[in-house]
């Protein structure tokens, strides 16, 4: 292949130490640049980003596409300085729904066993039996039921969890139905003992995680939320908490990352708070995956990951 220079544009993590390592050794056609050392900026027609600032693409007129080292790209969809004609592609790694499926079966589990009061028990000598609710008798919702979401609900129904779906259409799938709209969104919220958000973000789900969901669901249910920080609205659940349901939040993601210091959720006795790590894929497999994409797009082809602006995934 041509060389290809591909600025790095991120405002929280250094993609260029990342990736270029990976990139150097398996495809050094791809030559990562820091915008400091960008000699023509007019040059430049690929980028690879994830939560770019808000005038990070102005210095490049001749962008045409924008590579994100996630699945996610909401930061991307929603930049007032990226045009609508700029193709954006997202890394689809095979291992990275296993990966986030076994970080939601984590939660699933440690909840249904209450093994968190294990500690607790053991600081003080204690010596009692905290849960035997066998995994047919916990019902768990998963909210969105693509690539990620089929993914664990196949392994939930293979652990014999009571799995039921939520999508864009209702359908029955082997071994779990999946159910849509407002009812089947309110049927999954008052029946789950765990409800875990793998939706896309668009449109139609940005909020879906509030005040009236959280109305709806069990007081001794948890609420795992691995999905797009757009889909939850904060202040709603903080105050749900605070009623009583759901009883503990699992939270990956978050509306602004790295989460504020002082932050309530940091402290708060019913949330664990991990960095947006449920998804991470090795780098090296993601540097590939984008080499395949940008050379797809220099061959005049769509790369895998192309992004559909209007389903917003």
């Amino acid at each position: 292949m041509k060389p290809v220079d591909v600025v790095c544009l991120c405002q929280l993590y250094d993609v260029h130490g990342m990736f270029g390592p990976h990139f150097a050794e398996d495809n050094p056609w791809v030559r990562l640049v820091k915008p400091e050392d960008v000699a023509d900026p007019r040059a430049i027609r690929h980028a690879l980003a994830f939560s770019p600032g808000p005038e990070d693409f102005a210095p490049y007129p001749n962008l045409q596409m924008v590579s994100s080292v996630g699945a996610g790209v909401d930061a991307l969809l929603d930049h007032p300085g990226l045009d609508h004609e700029i193709r954006i592609s997202r890394s689809i790694i095979e291992d990275q729904a296993k990966m986030i499926a076994c970080f939601a079966l984590y939660y699933i589990a440690g909840w249904q066993r209450r093994m968190w009061g294990y500690p607790e028990q053991q600081a003080r000598e204690g010596w009692a039996i905290l849960n035997l609710t066998p995994p047919n008798h916990f019902k768990v919702g998963v909210l969105g039921t693509g690539k990620i979401g089929g993914e664990l609900a196949r392994a939930l129904v293979g652990l014999g969890y009571q799995v039921t779906g939520y999508g864009s259409r209702a359908r029955q799938e082997v071994g779990y139905p999946v159910l849509s709209g407002p009812e089947g969104l309110s049927t999954i919220a008052a029946e789950s003992h765990a409800v875990v958000n793998l939706l896309p973000l668009t449109d139609e789900t940005r909020g879906v995680l509030n005040a009236g969901f959280f109305a709806q669901m069990r007081a001794d249910a948890i609420l795992i939320q691995l999905g797009r920080g757009g889909h939850l609205v904060e202040a709603d659940l903080l105050a749900a908490l605070e009623a009583g349901r759901p009883a503990l939040a699992a939270l990956d993601v978050f509306a602004h990352e790295p989460l504020a210091p002082g932050h309530p959720f940091w402290s708060h006795p019913k949330v664990m708070v991990t960095p947006h790590v449920a998804g991470d894929a090795d780098f090296a497999v993601t540097a590939r995956f984008i080499a395949e994409g940008i050379a797809a797009h220099e061959r005049g082809e769509a790369p895998k990951g192309l992004v559909s602006r209007d389903r917003g995934y």
